[in-house]
C-alpha cells in the first residue's frame, strides 16, 4: 500500500470536486456521471493516501458503491483516528453498507472511544450511523450506549446528538438519491 502522495490525476479528477462532501448538488451529478469509473482500486488508492480529503473521497465512494469488500480497511481507519476529519465518511460508508460486520466496527468504535473523554473525534458521527442504522433495521444497538454517551458529553456542551443524527439522515437520503440517479442512469 503505497502512501505516499496522490497522484495529480486523482487529486484533480476526484479529491477536488468532491472532498467538501457529497451534499452539494455539483458532487452529485459528478458521482452519477462517474459512477462506472469506481473501482476497488481507485477507491484503494485514495484510502492509502494520508491525507483527509483523499480518505474522505474514498469512503463516500466506498458508500455510493457499496463496495462491502472495503469494510474492514474503512474500520480500521477509523478505528486508528490518525487523520482528522475523515471520521465522518467512515461512518457515513459503514452505515451505508450496513452489514453485520460494519454495525459491529461502530459498536467497536463506540465501545473504546466513547470511554475516552478527553477525545474530542467522530463519536457523535458513529453514535448517529447507528441511531440511523437502527431505524433502518428495526434494532436498539445505539440504545446500549446511553450512559456512555452521557459520560462522554458531560463536558461538551455543544454535542447534540439530535442535531447529529438529522443530519446523518439528510444525508443518508442523499446517499440514496444518488444510488437511484445512478441506477437509472445505467438502465438507460
Amino acid at each position: 500500500m503505497d502512501t505516499g502522495m496522490l497522484a495529480s490525476e486523482l487529486r484533480e479528477t476526484w479529491v477536488q470536486p468532491l472532498y467538501f462532501g457529497i451534499h452539494k448538488a455539483a458532487a452529485q451529478d459528478f458521482l452519477v456521471g462517474n459512477a462506472h469509473c469506481i473501482t476497488v482500486e481507485l477507491i484503494s488508492q485514495l484510502l492509502a493516501n494520508f491525507d483527509w480529503r483523499s480518505r474522505t473521497v474514498g469512503a463516500y465512494l466506498v458508500a455510493v458503491s457499496d463496495k462491502a469488500e472495503l469494510t474492514t480497511w474503512i474500520d480500521r481507519l477509523l478505528l486508528r483516528s490518525d487523520v482528522c476529519y475523515a471520521g465522518a465518511a467512515y461512518c457515513f460508508a459503514l452505515a451505508a453498507i450496513n452489514s453485520e460486520e460494519s454495525i459491529a466496527f461502530l459498536e467497536e468504535y463506540l465501545s473504546y472511544y466513547l470511554s475516552q473523554t478527553e477525545l474530542w473525534f467522530d463519536q457523535a458521527h458513529a453514535m448517529a450511523a447507528l441511531s440511523y442504522l437502527d431505524d433502518v433495521n428495526g434494532t436498539a444497538r445505539a440504545a446500549h450506549y446511553g450512559e456512555e454517551w452521557a459520560s462522554f458529553v458531560a463536558n461538551k456542551t455543544n454535542w447534540n446528538l439530535e442535531e447529529s443524527i438529522a443530519r446523518f439522515k439528510e444525508s443518508m437520503i442523499k446517499l440514496q438519491n444518488i444510488r437511484s440517479r445512478i441506477a437509472l442512469n445505467d438502465a438507460l
